[in-house]
């Protein structure tokens, strides 16, 4: 009988730790893309402004980032590691103008 009460007593204080916000923002969250590299990002700049704007989702949603899904792990490291890429590339664009070459 203890048993039994302390069972019901433990599953509406789980119950209870949930928020509406917390369920709502969580299906805002998207996680249903295929596995992209950083290169791909470099050649598809809608692509990666649209998975750049995913992890900012991801980032804002106040998850821990060991609890996300792989893929978007790595999504979002190929997006960061794209960013990169582009800038290097701009501003060795830029200084070889300067050079005059």
């Amino acid at each position: 009988m203890i048993a039994s009460r302390l069972l019901i007593t433990a599953c509406l204080a789980l119950a209870a730790c949930g928020s509406e916000g917390s369920s709502s923002q969580a299906g805002d969250l998207r996680s249903d893309f295929p596995l992209q590299t950083a290169d791909y990002y470099v050649q598809n700049a809608g692509e990666l402004a649209k998975m750049d704007g995913i992890c900012t989702a991801w980032k804002g949603s106040q998850r821990p980032p060991l609890s996300w899904p792989s893929v978007v792990v790595s999504n979002c490291n190929n997006v960061d590691a794209a960013k990169g890429i582009l800038v290097r590339k701009t501003e060795q664009d830029k200084l070889l103008k300067e050079a005059g070459n």
